[in-house]
């Protein structure tokens, strides 16, 4: 049973939800048959995918943009580095932390709903990539000291040559795909 089965049997219905759009009980009955296509249930669904379009309308110009503008400075002061130290832990050129860090935050800005989150690259998951693309293609030097540890694994052959960025972008790709696919499993 979802929130709107549960509001529906239990006769309790809100008259705005989640991220702002009104919805009416005859569109909360069709939310919850997926044979029922009509347009309040279209733009009830377009929304909640695309939530930008929800508060874009109402954001307010005068009021807001300049705390916003001030709020991403200060997010870029701190991201921009952080992502640079994060793509060597990562094993890859510090360039490639800024383009994360900028197009996570830029990504975000279409998908998500949190007003007060930080978007970017952290530490657990860059170290996590850096060892497996240190254990696939070892260097012979890595933050200056020789690694004889990585000699005892084998040495990824496809039959060319891979840089760390193919297989760094090969290891994002696959753990995306992963949970886009467990997210569409679960819902």
């Amino acid at each position: 049973m979802n929130q709107f089965e549960f509001e529906h049997v239990y006769q309790r219905v809100t008259k705005q939800t989640g991220i702002g759009y009104k919805i009416s009980p005859s569109a909360i009955k069709s939310l919850t048959d997926p044979s029922k296509l009509n347009k309040e249930n279209m733009f009830n669904k377009m929304y909640k995918f695309l939530p930008i379009l929800a508060w874009l309308p109402k954001y307010k110009w005068k009021e807001n943009l300049k705390y916003d503008i001030i709020g991403g400075f200060t997010n870029g002061i701190m991201l921009l580095p952080q992502g640079m130290a994060y793509a060597s832990l990562a094993g890859v050129e510090p360039i490639y932390g800024v383009y994360s860090s900028f197009f996570s935050s830029l990504i975000y800005m279409f998908f998500g709903t949190s007003q007060h989150i930080s978007v970017g690259t952290f530490a657990v998951a860059s170290m996590m990539t850096g060892a497996v693309r240190y254990r696939l293609i070892p260097d012979s030097l890595q933050n200056g000291t020789i690694q004889d540890d990585c000699k005892n694994y084998p040495k990824l052959d496809l039959g060319y040559e891979v840089t760390p960025l193919m297989l760094t972008s090969a290891l994002t790709l696959g753990v995306g795909l992963v949970q886009v696919s467990y997210i569409k499993f679960i819902c």
